[in-house]
């Protein structure tokens, strides 16, 4: 009898009644989106759960697996208390303090839940805190982030879909510094595979994770992943991911710009305390139109005026377009 996958192991402790019925109605709903014809969705609970390798039969008796709790688990880290994901988002380019009154972290959260909702909060973490830039097609603004979005979810997914699951007491990591995302996992590769030969080879140490995350539309297509990630950054004008096999986990980075030059003395150029906070709202924001100046500091439509000319005039800031339409953004 050929051994069980790491991901298709009964839970030890857990039963039927630890999964939760609207998961897996959620699950059924994007199944029916996606592969409209499939035979699960004629299945009833329990004969899906086993056939999708959420649930095996033990001892007579039906339990949940690995799979299961991870996607449909009521309280998936109650079994498994490291299986999180944790995001540490640094000051500068290294995890030292610049200064010893400097704070360690900007941010230091972790992820729980199940699998499909941990990668989607992670995936809207890492876009709120990177740098962004407006760009506008026509009469329509866009953020555009300073890292493209398919790089750093393909780097979390795989991360997900091929961590060690043996690994007890490891997690997977995400780590944020002014020029880099690094994303660790926790397990070096699996199989054949190799640092060379990632981008055409594949492996799966966890076939029924990774069948889910195709079924609730994470992964597209297998084996495509990194070339997407490889292609989404030269897009971007950035360097190739970064891969790193260091035995005990498995690391991707993404290098980013160089950091920003650092801002004149704000005060020594005269500015109020209101235009030096717009100069930061403006580096995370990309840009402000009047109306949004003046509801982001209590300011009349005038004051508003003067203080973003001031702005103008500085050296800092850029007016974009004309009348209404009119909006501000940081000189380069």
């Amino acid at each position: 009898m050929a051994r069980r996958t790491t991901d298709l192991q009964p839970c030890p402790g857990a039963t039927m009644a630890d999964l939760d019925t609207e998961h897996l109605e959620a699950y059924r709903e994007e199944l029916g989106r996606r592969r409209p014809g499939s035979p699960l969705l004629r299945r009833p609970a329990e004969e899906l759960l086993l056939s999708i390798g959420a649930a095996v039969r033990e001892r007579g008796r039906v339990q949940p697996t690995l799979t299961g709790i991870l996607f449909f688990g009521q309280d998936p880290q109650r079994f498994y208390p490291s299986l999180t994901v944790t995001l540490l988002h640094f000051a500068g380019t290294s995890t030292a303090r610049a200064r010893p009154d400097d704070p360690l972290y900007l941010d230091n959260r972790e992820f729980r839940g199940v699998l499909p909702v941990v990668i989607d909060a992670v995936r809207a973490a890492i876009f709120d805190k990177l740098s962004k830039r407006a760009v506008v097609n026509g009469f329509v603004r866009h953020d555009v982030a300073e890292y493209p979005e398919v790089a750093y979810r393909e780097a979390i997914v795989n991360a997900v879909a091929h961590r060690d699951y043996e690994l007890d007491g490891a997690f997977i990591q995400v780590r944020l510094f002014a020029d880099r995302m690094e994303v660790q996992s926790p397990g070096g590769l699996g199989g054949h595979l190799t640092v060379d030969n990632l981008a055409y080879e594949q492996y799966t140490r966890n076939p029924h994770i990774m069948t889910l995350l195709e079924h609730h539309g994470y992964v597209e297509r297998r084996g495509l992943g990194i070339d997407q990630m490889i292609r989404a950054m030269a897009d971007a004008g950035l360097e190739p991911p970064v891969f790193e096999n260091r035995g005990s986990s498995f690391w991707v980075t993404l290098q980013g710009q160089a950091p920003a030059q650092p801002l004149p003395d704000l005060v020594k150029l005269g500015l109020n305390d209101r235009q030096i906070r717009a100069v930061t709202y403006l580096r995370r924001h990309g840009r402000v139109t009047n109306r949004e100046y003046q509801a982001e500091f209590g300011v009349s439509e005038r004051t508003a005026l003067y203080d973003l000319q001031g702005l103008v005039d500085a050296g800092l800031a850029l007016p974009v377009s004309s009348g209404r339409g009119r909006y501000y953004i940081l000189r380069d």
